[in-house]
């Protein structure tokens, strides 16, 4: 069973900065101890490590208070189910400590980050990857949020607008996340703009299928989300269509 610290190869720093909030979490990180500083160099290449260690820096960091639809690990479970069967969806039902998930109910996000980390080591080798793995992860999560009342109404607000709708999904999605903060940037092209993510505990392969299945939802072609990080729990995606 896995213990909310963790273990293998977590920074002690970890422990004191996941109570805090996203902006207080920065001072720590930057305060004048030498030792602190040590800590923040070895977190800046955390986006380049492979998935297994993306998924253990973001359990170590989330606090109670962050928490997700119950969808989304519903979600997991399903594509886990289609990727390999009912005892490897058992396995991440398992170590979620839930019985099951209602899906106007918010969970804590560490147990779908959790459920992730075993897909991930039980599926990876036989579907491509880890990335590919939270990249499904994340276009199913597309499909769920779209049927959910939020994603319902960003769509008949951007009445099958790539660019109106993104304008929309900070705003409709933080009703199914208590985390985070999300904003859109545009280019002088109609096509094109940049989504900056702000304390998102989701791994980067997970929201790029999720915003791929999002834009493909309103008719987007040739979508293209490529993510660039810009701190421990913060990124940019740049996207473009046709």
């Amino acid at each position: 069973m896995f213990s909310k610290d963790f273990g293998g190869g977590l920074n002690p720093a970890l422990g004191s900065v996941r109570q805090r909030s996203p902006a207080l979490s920065q001072q720590v990180l930057t305060s004048g101890n030498s030792i602190m500083h040590a800590h923040l160099e070895s977190f800046r290449p955390v986006m380049d490590l492979d998935v297994e260690r993306q998924l253990r820096h973001r359990m170590a960091m989330t606090r109670p208070m962050d928490t997700a639809h119950g969808m989304f690990f519903n979600g997991v479970l399903d594509v886990v189910r289609t990727l390999g069967g009912s005892e490897a969806a058992d396995r991440c039902q398992e170590v979620s400590e839930e019985r099951r998930f209602i899906a106007p109910v918010h969970y804590p996000v560490f147990g779908l980050l959790r459920m992730m980390f075993v897909a991930v080591k039980d599926l990876g080798a036989r579907a491509g990857g880890g990335s590919a793995v939270l990249r499904l992860m994340g276009r199913r999560a597309a499909q769920d949020f779209l049927r959910a009342p939020a994603g319902r109404m960003m769509l008949v607000l951007s009445e099958n607008n790539p660019r109106r709708l993104l304008n929309q999904l900070p705003s409709s999605y933080r009703t199914v996340v208590s985390y985070g903060e999300r904003r859109m940037t545009w280019s002088p092209g109609e096509r094109s703009g940049c989504l900056v993510t702000q304390w998102d505990f989701m791994p980067p392969a997970y929201t790029k299928g999720l915003l791929q299945g999002v834009l493909e939802a309103v008719g987007a072609r040739n979508v293209s989300v490529i993510g660039s990080p810009l701190g421990l729990l913060d990124s940019e995606y740049e996207l473009s269509w046709d």
